[in-house]
Formats: C-alpha cells, structure tokens, sequence
C-alpha cells in the first residue's frame, strides 16, 4: 500500500497544492487583500483538486487500476497534510517581513476595532470574560500562531471530501 508510488504522488500533488494556496495568498496581498483568517479559506479548493488529481493518479498506477478505501483515504490526508506544511511555513516567512508584520498590525487594530464596536452584544450573549479573551487572544496572532493555525486546520478541513473522494474512486481488489 505505502509504496513509492504512494509517497511520490501523495508530496508531488500536496506540494502543487501548497504552491497554489500561497499564490492565492500573494495574489490578495496584491490586490490589497490581507491574506489571513476566512479570506485563505476559498484556497482550500486546491488541496481538493490535487487529491483528485492524486487518486486518479495513482489508481492509473495500480497494475489492476485498484484501489482501497484507506489508500484513497491516506493519500488525500498527506496530499492535505504536505499542502498545509508548505502554506504554514510560506505564511510565516511572509509575516516575518516587514511588509508582512505591517499587514499583521493592521489587521490586528482592525480586528479589535471591529469588536469593541460589538462588544455589548458579545458580552450580552456570552459574558465579559469571553469578549476579554478574545480581544487578547486577537492581539496574540503573530507569524507563528499563523503557521500553526494552517497546520491545524487544512488537514482537518479536508477530511469529509477525502471521505467523498475515497469513496468515489475506489475500486475493490478482485480475487
């Protein structure tokens, strides 16, 4: 199951995806668009496309063209798993810049403007301790908090459509 097939297509297609989430990313920071939190989550479609495009790869490179359900389901996790590493580590050295610690800023004065301007309701329908935290864990996001936060997430984010994806393209070992 894990032969080299799977590793060269798994990393091969996660590094592709991970190369397109972060050209997402420069290309909303050149049209202005702070790259951070839900504006990268619209990048996520590349890490489903190239888990596609690693099943059908390496089903095509199965002798019989088989594959099981956990090899679909594994393939899809590093192609997701390789993706975040890549785009974890891309945006922390994009916000270890200058450029990218000034957008950070910004974004981070914003964010807490945006609250505090809602921070009756917050409170309302949580309670003052909440709304503090949350305006402390904002004030919080720094390079490594981003990197993590990606490490976190892509890999979780796509597992129902590897469920899906697994499920479609697998075919049973005949006997």
């Amino acid at each position: 199951m894990f032969n080299n097939t799977f590793w060269k297509k798994s990393l091969k297609f996660g590094a592709l995806a991970g190369i397109a989430c972060l050209g997402y990313s420069v290309i909303l920071d050149l049209i202005g668009i702070t790259p951070i939190s839900g504006k990268l989550f619209p990048s996520n479609i590349f890490i489903l496309i190239a888990s596609v495009l690693a099943v059908k790869s390496y089903r095509r490179n199965n002798p019989d063209e088989t594959l099981h359900f956990w090899e679909g389901l594994s393939l899809c996790f590093v192609v997701a798993l390789s993706a975040s590493i890549i785009v974890g580590g891309g945006l922390y050295l994009f916000y270890s810049t200058q450029h990218g610690q000034a957008l950070l800023a910004k974004f981070v004065v914003e964010a807490v403007k945006e609250y505090t301007t809602a921070r009756q309701q917050i409170i309302k329908e949580t309670n003052l301790e909440y709304f503090n935290n949350l305006i402390a864990g904002i004030k919080a996001i720094d390079p490594v908090s981003i990197a993590f936060t990606e490490l976190k997430q892509r890999p979780l984010i796509a597992i129902l459509p590897s469920i899906m994806i697994s499920l479609y393209y697998r075919r049973q070992y005949v006997k």
